[in-house]
């Protein structure tokens, strides 16, 4: 009986690969079924699907979709080649794995430089990146906060204060992004909630303080995100 079922389910196995929807097909990758067919299969999200299995890496690493290319690296197969592959999203990859950082550390691609910053490599040279994006995940790994809390750009300067950092002297910020921060923290409201920017205002009524008086502020806006609060609070 038991040998009966098995074949059964291969014969409709065979049956279902053989559909023209790649999601089918790719379901049954998935399951670890029929590796040795579908690792060849037209479509490239079946053959990543079967990247996925970890069957077949050998042939797969060289596959012309990138995006297979990118599952055999995040099977963490084959980095010493793919650290140089020509699509940056395989690359990416590979830092993910924190590989080749020392190489990766100098990419042309930011995205990439980012992503081993994320690693918390070469903090020291990324702190000085081109890119505000390196250098606001430069901020989140708690390093040259000191140096970083005077960045030219907004979200850098953000990224310092949701560090905790700096709070006395980001509170003059001139972008409300920043201020922002500050009251999700709970710092100082009771200078922010008269912040010259209705943003700063209405993060401080979310945070449900001095509703009492952010009731009667003079942005609708705010007026309305008090009262909403204050009903809330009712509950």
């Amino acid at each position: 009986m038991m040998k009966e079922t098995i074949e059964k389910t291969k014969e409709m196995i065979s049956a279902i690969i053989k559909s023209k929807d790649p999601n089918v097909r790719k379901a049954i990758a998935e399951l670890g079924y029929s590796l040795d067919i579908l690792i060849n299969d037209e479509h490239w999200m079946v053959r990543v699907a079967v990247a996925y299995q970890g069957y077949g890496l050998d042939k797969l690493i060289n596959d012309k979709n990138w995006q297979v290319r990118r599952a055999v690296a995040r099977q963490g197969y084959g980095l010493d080649k793919l650290v140089n592959d020509e699509n940056p999203n395989v690359r990416a990859a590979v830092a993910e794995q924190g590989y080749g950082l020392d190489k990766l550390v100098n990419d042309e691609m930011w995205c990439i430089r980012e992503v081993v910053a994320r690693q918390g490599y070469g903090l020291d040279k990324l702190v000085n990146d081109e890119n505000p994006n390196v250098r606001a995940t430069v901020a989140k790994q708690g390093y040259g906060l000191d140096k970083l809390i005077n960045d030219e750009d907004w979200a850098v300067r953000r990224a310092v204060a949701k560090q905790g950092y700096g709070l006395d002297i980001l509170i003059n910020d001139k972008n409300w992004f920043v201020k922002e921060a500050l009251v999700k923290q709970g710092y100082r409201l009771d200078i922010l909630i008269h912040d010259e920017d209705w943003e700063v205002r209405r993060e401080v009524a979310y945070q449900g303080y001095g509703l009492d008086i952010l009731i009667n502020d003079k942005d609708e806006t705010v007026r309305n995100t008090a009262i909403i609060k204050f009903i809330r609070l009712l509950k």
